[in-house]
Order: structure tokens, then C-alpha cells, then sequence
């Protein structure tokens, strides 16, 4: 009954009143009717549609038999997924609602279908769980990043973090030096071809303070001075806090469209991982400075005793471990008093700064200069061979004899120091029983005459 009245034109023009595809189906599977949406979607006119089997117009035509034979034994399904593929090879995600329909004897005739377009439904919960994903990753990066207790440990973090955001990108972590005059590549990931290093006045991201986005959106935005000219869309983002500039990321994307709305949540997702990573990085940057702080001497650069203290205990631990040999040597200037009361305080800081500035171009590898208090200075190697030991301690006593300090106009009297060796194992165990000898030592040679090395006995 229902097949002829949808013959009627009352029937076709409550078919054609949907906007959702609507077709018929026979018992056999094949196409009764269909209304001009289901025309639409398919890319089929109606007359060849009709007498067509249903199930040749979906991507799974097995799984479409499926659902028609299930509502045949149940009487009817409800939201059942299809993915409908159109003449041209567009896809049409859609949910299908049917129900059998009888002939005037009370048998079953067909199927009435209605489907729903669902892809832009789909869309939009594929994006909100790409969102959710984003966001979960860069909690995990900042949790990372604020655990990291140096700036080292950070750059693998943001790398990964990145190429997970931006699958398939290149892209590079660039840091501002220390005099804030160059960005300095820290770390990258696929095929940048970009300078490792260059002036961050060539970067408009980091001149204007905020993300700069060139290469596509048919943008005005001008390619940046560090940027290839062949390079595509990119990004420039920078990292800033409190004003201050941090450092900098670049990201060359990949994207089917870079005129397309696929921008804007690029942009987004750029934006909430740089302020994450520019909060974190800023305030590790100033872990590193306090902690720098709290080991350096202000007047020499030099690490203080503090720092002596915490890694002498560490060096020995791993000397011990590799039975291997490490010296510690006490250094004092010699009559350091007398700069003091006859050139003044101000003129005593410039020899401790300057015998500090030669104890450090002495270092070598691994080598610890320390100032330990005053006019003393600790250096810590773990020089294998004792006699080179010795002989490069010599070699700084006979470097400060030659020393030429100015201060002001004046030229201050020649410099002399007097050292004092211990040697791990021979002279002691641990840090307290090394410096101890080490001091000993140093208060023979003052004894002696000054301006010699002693090592301990």
C-alpha cells in the first residue's frame, strides 16, 4: 500500500520535503523511490537509482546489507552508521533510522529509510577530541617543563611536545644568548634549513611580540630576514615574559589546506603551548639565575665554597667508585694584607679579580676553581698523573709572579701565591680530611718563604 501511495504526487511531495535523504527498498534490496536530497548525496539520478541495489552506494556495501537485513528481522534499526560515497568519491558520513512497511495483506513489503548527515557532527567531535588531546599534551610538557631543574632538560621536552602537536612540521627551538644579541639554535626537528644561529631583530614574530604567521592565508605578513624564501607557510613564536625575551619557536606545518580554516586552530594550539612553555622556561631561567647566585662569588665569577662543599663530596664519591686519583690545591696570594692597607679595599678587589680571571684560563676538563674565602682559592683536578698535577700547579705559580695588575693609574707591586697540595687517596678520604691537608700544606710553604708549593706530607 505504502509503494503505490508513494506514488501520489501528496506522497512524492512528502518525500521531496525532506531534507534528508529518503529512499525505499523492496524485499529483494533493490531501490523503490528516492527524493532529490538522496539524489544529491549520491551524485545518481532518481531514474537510475530506481531498481538499483541500495547496498552499491556506500563505501561498505556489506556492512549495508547488514543493517537492511537487521531491520527486516527486528522491524526496524535506529542510528545506524553508513558512510554513503558519492559519484564523485565524496564521502557522506550518515546515521540511518528504518522500518519495514507492509502491503495491504499485512506482509512485509520493503523498507523506509531516512538517513542524517552526521560529517559535520563527526567533524566537530573529531576536533574537540583532537582539542583534548592538545590540551592534555601540553599539561603533560609544562608538568615536564617545571620539574626540569636546567634549561638543558627542557629543550627534548618542547621538542617532542612539538612534533606531536605539529605532526610532520620542521621546525627549531632557538634561545637568546646571554647578551640577548642572537638566537641560538638549541634544538629542531625535520628538514629546517634554517641558520643556526642569527640577529633576533631579523625575526618580526619577535619584534612585534607575538606569533607571525607568512606563507599562506593570502597574508601581507612579510617573510622574516632568518627566513629561506622558498620555506612555505611558517610560524614565528615567540617566547616572552615579563617583557623580557626568552628565546624563540619555529614551525614550518603541514597542512591539505593553508587557506583553510585549519589556520585558525593552528593558531590556537600554537598560542596555548607557547604560553605554557614561555611561563615555564621563564621561571626555570630564574631558578638558574638564583641558583647561580647562591654558587658564584660576585667579585670573581668563580664558584664559592659552598659549591666546593657539594661537589668535592660528589667528585670523591666517583673517584672512589673508579679508583681513580684527584688533587685538591689551597692557593693564597701573599701578603695580600698590604694591598689592602696601602692601595685600599678597592684595589685589593682588583687583584683577587684578577688572579681570579687567570685561575679560571688554568682550568682544564673537569677541572673546580673555587674561591674559597678571602684571599684563598681552591682548585679541584682529576688530573691522573700526580707529576702533571704538580707540574701545572707550578706552571700557575710562575704565571702569577708575571701577573701585571693596575689599578687606576697606579701599577701595583708584583703578586706571588703560595699553594698547598693533597692528594686523594694518599692524603685523605673525604673533603674535610683533604682540605685540612691541603691547608696544612699551604701554612709549610708560608712558613718556608711564601710564593712556593707544598704537597702534603
Amino acid at each position: 500500500m505504502l509503494a503505490k501511495f508513494a506514488k501520489t504526487s501528496y506522497a512524492r511531495s512528502l518525500i521531496e520535503a525532506s531534507l534528508d535523504p529518503l529512499v525505499t527498498i523492496s524485499a529483494d534490496g533493490k531501490i523503490m523511490d528516492v527524493n532529490s536530497a538522496t539524489e544529491k548525496v549520491t551524485g545518481v539520478p532518481r531514474k537510475e537509482l530506481i531498481g538499483s541495489n541500495f547496498s552499491n552506494y556506500f563505501t561498505d556495501p556489506q556492512k549495508a546489507q547488514d543493517g537492511y537485513r537487521l531491520a527486516f528481522s527486528q522491524g526496524k534499526v535506529t542510528d545506524y552508521p553508513l558512510a554513503i560515497c558519492h559519484a564523485s568519491g565524496k564521502i557522506t558520513e550518515v546515521l540511518y533510522n528504518a522500518t519495514v512497511y507492509r502491503d495491504e495483506d499485512g506482509n512485509i513489503a520493503g523498507i523506509f529509510a531516512a538517513a542524517r548527515d552526521v560529517t559535520a557532527l563527526k567533524k566537530a567531535q573529531s576536533e574537540l577530541e583532537a582539542a583534548i588531546l592538545h590540551m592534555q599534551l601540553i599539561r603533560e610538557m609544562t608538568d615536564l617543563l617545571q620539574s626540569c631543574q636546567k634549561m638543558d632538560e627542557a629543550y627534548p621536552i618542547m621538542k617532542a611536545a612539538f612534533t606531536r602537536l605539529f605532526p610532520e612540521s620542521n621546525g627549531g627551538l632557538f634561545m637568546l644568548d646571554a647578551a640577548g644579541n642572537s638566537l641560538v639554535m638549541a634544538d629542531c626537528w625535520g628538514d629546517i634549513r634554517l641558520e643556526a644561529v642569527f640577529n633576533p631583530d631579523e625575526c618580526w614574530g619577535m619584534r612585534r611580540g607575538r606569533i607571525h604567521l607568512a606563507g599562506c592565508c593570502n597574508s601581507i605578513n612579510p617573510v622574516c630576514g632568518h627566513v629561506r624564501a622558498d620555506a612555505g607557510p611558517y610560524l614565528c613564536i615567540p617566547l616572552l615574559a615579563h617583557a623580557r625575551g626568552l628565546g624563540l619557536i619555529y614551525i614550518e606545518p603541514r597542512f591539505a589546506d593553508p587557506n583553510g580554516d585549519g589556520i585558525e586552530r593552528m593558531l590556537s594550539i600554537a598560542e596555548a603551548a607557547a604560553d605554557s612553555a614561555r611561563l615555564a622556561l621563564a621561571n626555570l631561567t630564574l631558578r638558574e639565575e638564583l641558583h647561580e647566585l647562591s654558587i658564584r662569588d660576585p667579585l670573581t665569577g668563580l664558584f664559592n665554597r659552598r659549591f666546593l662543599e657539594e661537589v668535592l663530596d660528589r667528585e670523591l664519591l666517583r673517584m672512589r667508585r673508579s679508583e681513580q686519583m684527584l688533587a685538591v690545591a689551597m692557593i693564597d696570594i701573599d701578603h695580600f694584607k698590604i694591598f689592602n692597607d696601602n692601595y685600599g679595599h678597592d684595589a685589593g678587589d682588583e687583584v683577587l679579580k684578577k688572579t681570579g680571571h687567570l685561575l679560571n684560563g688554568f682550568r682544564e676538563g673537569s677541572d673546580i676553581v673555587c674561591r674559597y674565602g678571602g684571599e684563598e682559592f681552591v682548585v679541584v683536578t682529576t688530573e691522573v698523573d700526580p707529576q702533571k698535577i704538580l707540574r701545572r700547579l707550578e706552571g700557575l705559580r710562575l704565571e702569577v709572579e708575571h701577573l701585571s695588575v693596575k689599578f687606576g693609574n697606579q701599577q701595583l707591586p708584583n703578586l706571588s701565591v703560595s699553594i698547598g697540595v693533597a692528594i686523594f687517596p694518599e692524603h685523605g678520604s673525604n673533603r674535610i680530611e683533604l682540605l685540612n691537608r691541603a691547608d696544612q700544606a699551604l701554612y709549610v710553604a708560608k712558613e718556608a718563604g711564601r710564593n712556593r708549593l707544598v704537597v702534603a706530607g
